[in-house]
């Protein structure tokens, strides 16, 4: 694909059966590469393929019946629900447009899974501690950073971490740093991609693994005709691990 066609939904295709392919499912389960592709497509300016993505989840067996095609769109939701923190609402917004286009009546899923979120300590001890998890010693130069930028760390603490990932009733922790990682690597971020390889890491993933699903996201990036120049690999953070 040239610099100046836009992707097609044949080549969208192919690309998710090359990420199931390269991702490391054997170690890491059948049911995230597609958490990294929906992160990375969306973060990446190309949300109008959630709904090709969603079809071709559905035409394997795993998703024959209906009950296991609500649960693949709860996944598939929650992940654009956290991509939300990461890039932004109105991506996010368009590729769960495309998944609700693509949906038969019957499939539909009406769970509301912050229906009864509120904010308060309990919201903010939520996510300070999975900030924690990810961040461990090096959070307080992060801290340090904001201390002239509260509001910044409010967000932070409570909303980004707080409200949206810290949230586990339909991704586990695994789950969610594919999406986080996903959707920062697929903006080029240097300083905030190395963070989550790190923390991607310190949720229990291998090395190995680690640097599958960064050739994964580049493949996206490669798709999408986006230029990852400046993101470090997991072989350059390992020694903060």
């Amino acid at each position: 694909m040239s610099s100046s066609e836009e992707p097609t939904v044949e080549e969208a295709k192919s690309l998710f059966e090359k990420l199931a392919q390269k991702f490391p499912s054997k170690t890491l389960g059948v049911e995230r590469w597609y958490l990294v592709a929906i992160a990375a497509l969306t973060g990446g300016g190309q949300p109008e393929f959630a709904g090709s993505l969603y079809t071709h989840l559905i035409e394997g067996p795993r998703y024959a019946t209906s009950e296991a095609r609500q649960a693949l769109v709860r996944r598939l939701r929650e992940a654009l629900v956290k991509s939300v923190s990461i890039i932004g609402v109105c991506r996010p917004l368009e590729a769960i447009f495309n998944i609700d286009a693509a949906q038969r009546p019957e499939d539909k899923d009406y769970s509301f899974s912050r229906e009864n979120w509120q904010s308060g300590p309990e919201n903010h001890a939520r996510g300070v501690a999975w900030l924690d998890k990810i961040y461990k010693q090096n959070r307080t130069g992060t801290i340090n950073s904001l201390a002239a930028h509260k509001d910044f760390a409010w967000i932070s603490a409570n909303i980004t971490y707080g409200l949206y990932l810290s949230d586990r009733q339909v991704l586990d922790d695994i789950d969610t740093e594919m999406v986080v990682l996903s959707g920062i690597m697929i903006q080029n971020l240097k300083r905030e991609t190395g963070w989550h390889l790190r923390g991607t890491r310190r949720v229990g993933v291998s090395h190995e693994d680690v640097e599958m699903v960064q050739q994964c996201i580049e493949m996206v990036a490669a798709f999408a005709g986006i230029r990852l120049n400046k993101i470090p690999r997991v072989a350059d953070i390992e020694h903060e691990v």
